[in-house]
């Protein structure tokens, strides 16, 4: 069991550290360094190119064009294997390009590292240490290091001296709010972000100093733990990809068994052995799909330039489709459905309600006092309060401008911070201020103290104290209270009155501070600040209330409703407390119904026996840890669900590699999670995801349509072939192996590129996500295919007899080889949609397609007239009564499949 350092007394963890309030000795520390190694995180192995080559040419439509390849050196048709081989070359490379993701995310942790740290070394005594700064990788087990406002903690640490320190850590816990840190030992607490006498790796000081004895370094810290997960968490096969691998064996038994009955129909016919070689090779050749792995790819590439219009870039393109698919978002609250910018929303003064609108740190937003709309600056109350809250602060709101736009960064702690804006909102600016009333001396705050106090000095000569805290604690030093404009005494039912309007505030998950003054003559200053510090009964003014909170994004409760009417489920997985994650979750719209709150101490208590039987009534994760979300996601794909999970934080990171999908945050995601992550959203925009899904379900729409219209070829050839063999006399085939070759690849991979461009049919985001156990091809397209196969068979067959009897067997297969050609230019058509007629599309909606068709038929005419390809292909030209036979041949499938829609659409009414 690890060793709980939080618990333990200073003593105690210098003992088990084996050092001392004075750090270590130089001989001490590189002795350490040897045996634990250097403060970074280890990264993983190297990814070797050989070892991602070898992993697309394991692809089964692979394997079965390389059998084809080597089919056809052995049967001596070079130009076929060169061909084949080209194929497997240009959808290896783009494979491979695609999935060279080196362990990017553990360099990113790397990164995340102090560069330097400020440590105890050689000291004589505690009064004679001099600190030393030395780079955060030798920091070792047993350092002191001293740490500063700005500092980036080098390494997990129990602390021990401190002053005022307050630590970021959300990029670890996920919580918007600083921490504010003690030396004092703790109660056994499961959940890192309450720890509050350690601080980690990575998270930065935000206020005060201190000084800690490290216990944790590299692989052993918080930090190093989560690049534990991401390493060893292994991604799960996307639905496309499982699908395409239950095709490719598919199509390879296919081939095997064409060429065996080929095989078997030669013998039978009484053909030579060579006459049945090449017969079998032809068709093995047109039973695979040549061009589907590197339309597969390119359909994905299609829809991942879509998603990039809508913010949502994509790193792998196989998460295209999954996105499609996704049944369940697991989302982060802070910094994906908040903004992670605190805001003050409302204020309570005297009996009165304030509210304030706005998000964000933009100084933008309405004061509304009692539901009626008001001017802050013509409002004694509000403008006073305004002045306390940004007076009694060391926040500071900084405007920078970047790319003509501007954007507005507290410096310091955002709780303050959200005070400054909310003065600022009103036109109350804290330079302004200031200058107006001059801070002459302060109380910090402490935890102890819980609250702060500033002392100042204006224009008049007067001195004001300026308290904000705990409410209980600020009404605690107040005798009077203002209401209207006026002071007049505190009474006990006001206390009451105030206290339950805090009780309010807390339960709406806002967090709540109080606001107090005094005007007092300066001589006075030194006085009161020693009552207020040494807890003595003082006379200050009760000025009011603020409740603040990270608020919703704006778009997030529509984008959040859109999921839902797909069918999607929406789970919070948040770090922050349980009030504040109910309160979002509310008020986007996931915690509408049912739906159940469970938090980190129920998930630590639960076996995964117990999750998965508990995790499809919660909505609402609360409290919870990297490894917690990790659980999260596995159990949810232990229930079949198709998960995509959102976040910012490193702490996100694990979760992230589980999922089918991760998503990342582009503004205020961390390198390691923009590394981890699948999709990274641009604009941080939680809108986005559900654009991206639906581009998805459009996606897989047109990679159905696309191998729809593949396979209707591969079909119509081997039935053209066997019909050939089993029933016509056999002077030759009635196409070759390098024209079935041209069809599968030049005419068919023109046109099902274009297929791929088709805009959605419909609102997709209306039906629910397709299960991950889908096919591509499903019985409706089989019979679609069957029934697009006998017309091309029967076509191309009967051109093909026709041709025989007035011309050469060459002329006769180059008849054959057009119309077949020509049946899929119209099947082109056809595949457009699987119910709705070309001309209810509109015929030029795709524009992209009637370009192709055009091109596709020039270069068909090319194929039989000019000289080296005729020499090739083993062509002859054509004339024009031939080819107006071959398109009112060809044009009857288009005919065809149009009267099926009809019928279809007629039978559904």
């Amino acid at each position: 069991m690890a060793q709980e350092w939080h618990t333990l007394e200073t003593d105690e963890v210098f003992q088990l550290l084996n050092s001392d309030r004075t750090g270590l000795t130089s001989a001490e520390a590189e002795r350490r360094l040897e045996e634990y190694g250097p403060n970074e995180i280890e990264g993983a192995e190297e990814v070797r190119k050989l070892e991602i080559l070898w992993s697309q040419l394991k692809n089964p439509l692979v394997g079965v064009l390389l059998v084809a390849a080597a089919i056809s050196l052995v049967a001596g048709k070079t130009i076929d294997a060169i061909v084949i081989a080209v194929v497997i070359i240009v959808n290896t490379l783009i494979g491979f390009f695609q999935e060279y993701q080196a362990e990017e995310a553990l360099q990113a942790l790397q990164s995340k590292a102090a560069p330097e740290a400020a440590v105890l070394r050689d000291c004589p005594d505690v009064g004679g240490c001099v600190e030393e700064r030395i780079p955060a990788r030798q920091v070792v087990p047993g350092d002191v290091i001293v740490l500063g406002a700005g500092d980036k903690v080098p390494a997990d640490a129990r602390l021990f001296e401190l002053a005022n320190l307050e630590v970021d850590e959300a990029m670890l816990t996920g919580e918007s709010s600083s921490v504010r840190k003690t030396a004092e030992p703790l109660e056994r607490r499961p959940f890192i972000g309450g720890r509050t006498n350690l601080v980690y790796g990575g998270t930065i000081v935000l206020t005060g100093r201190a000084k800690a004895v490290v216990f944790g370094t590299g692989a052993e810290t918080e930090m190093g733990k989560i690049a534990t997960l991401i390493r060893e968490t292994e991604k799960v096969a996307t639905p496309l990809q499982k699908q395409t691998l239950d095709l490719g064996k598919k199509l390879g038994m296919l081939a095997v068994g064409v060429a065996t009955l080929t095989l078997i129909l030669g013998l039978i016919r009484g053909l030579a052995w060579e006459d049945m070689f090449l017969f079998a090779l032809a068709s093995a050749v047109s039973s695979i799909p040549e061009g589907l792995p590197a339309v597969m790819s390119i359909t994905l590439a299609v829809g991942l330039n879509h998603m990039a219009r809508h913010n949502a870039i994509i790193r792998r393109l196989q998460a295209v489709d999954t996105l499609g698919a996704a049944t369940v978002i697991c989302t982060d609250k802070t910094g994906t459905l908040t903004t992670n910018q605190m805001t003050v929303q409302e204020m309570v003064l005297g009996s009165s309600t304030v509210c304030i609108t706005g998000a964000g740190f933009a100084p933008v937003g309405d004061f509304e006092r009692d539901g009626a709309a008001c001017r802050p600056a013509s409002d004694p109350d509000i403008r006073l309060a305004l002045h306390i809250g940004a007076l009694c602060n060391d926040a500071r709101l900084v405007r920078h401008h970047e790319h003509d736009q501007s954007r507005w960064e507290i410096r310091g702690d955002p709780t303050e911070g959200a005070l400054v804006v909310a003065a600022a909102k009103a036109g109350q600016h804290k330079e302004d201020l200031e200058q107006e009333f001059r801070r002459v001396d302060e109380l910090p705050f402490t935890a102890e103290r819980k609250f702060m106090a500033t002392f100042h000095q204006n224009t008049q000569e007067e001195a004001w104290a300026m308290v904000k805290g705990a409410p209980e604690i600020v009404l605690a030093h107040c005798t009077q209270i203002r209401e209207n404009g006026e002071e007049r005494p505190l009474t006990e039912e006001d206390r009451e009155r105030i206290l339950e309007e805090n009780h309010r505030l807390a339960s709406e998950a806002l967090r709540v501070l109080g606001l107090a003054y005094g005007v007092i003559d300066p001589e006075q200053v030194e006085q009161l600040k020693e009552d207020l510090e040494q807890e003595a009964p003082t006379e200050l003014v009760f000025s009011g209330l603020t409740g603040m909170l990270d608020p919703p994004r704006p778009e997030v409760p529509e984008a959040v409703a859109r999921c839902k009417r797909a069918g999607i489920r929406v789970i919070m997985a948040t770090g922050d407390h349980q009030l504040t994650g109910e309160a979002i979750a509310r008020e986007v719209g996931i915690l509408d119904g049912g739906g159940k709150v469970c938090t980190g101490a129920d998930l630590a208590s639960m076996g995964d026996d117990e999750l998965d039987a508990a995790i499809e009534e919660v909505a609402v994760f609360a409290r919870v840890s990297p490894e917690h979300k990790h659980r999260i996601v596995q159990s949810l794909q232990r229930h079949g669900h198709v998960v995509a999970m959102t976040g910012d934080g490193v702490n996100d990171a694990p979760a992230l590699q589980a999922a089918e999908i991760g998503v990342a945050m582009g503004m205020t995601g961390t390198d390691v999670t923009k590394e981890t992550a699948e999709m990274i959203l641009v604009d941080d925009n939680f809108a986005s995801i559900v654009n991206a899904v639906e581009e998805g379900r459009v996606v897989f729409q047109n990679v159905r349509k696309v191998v729809k219209f593949l396979l209707a070829t591969n079909i119509g050839e081997d039935l053209t072939l066997m019909t050939t063999l089993a029933l016509l006399p056999v002077p030759g085939l009635p196409i070759t192996a390098v024209q079935i070759l041209w069809v599968n690849l030049v005419t068919d991979g023109i046109l099902d590129v274009t297929i791929a461009l088709e805009p959605k049919e419909g609102d997709v985001m209306d039906e629910p996500p397709r299960r991950p156990e889908t096919r591509i091809i499903n019985r409706e397209i089989l019979i679609n295919v069957a029934y697009v196969a006998v017309f091309m068979a029967a076509g191309t067959l009967w051109t093909f007899t026709q041709a025989q009897r007035g011309g050469s067997l060459a002329y006769a297969q180059t008849t054959a080889f057009t119309t077949l050609a020509m049946f899929q230019v119209f099947n082109s058509l056809n595949c457009r949609s699987r119910d709705k007629s070309v001309f209810r599309l509109g015929v030029f909606s795709n524009r992209y397609l009637i370009v192709a068709i055009v091109v596709s038929v020039l270069l068909q005419i090319a194929a039989q007239n000019v000289p080296f390809m005729q020499v090739a292909l083993g062509t002859v030209p054509l004339g024009w009564r031939s080819w107006g036979t071959i398109v009112l041949i060809a044009g009857s499938i288009f005919v065809a499949d149009e009267v099926r829609k009809y019928v279809s659409s007629a039978r559904a009414k």
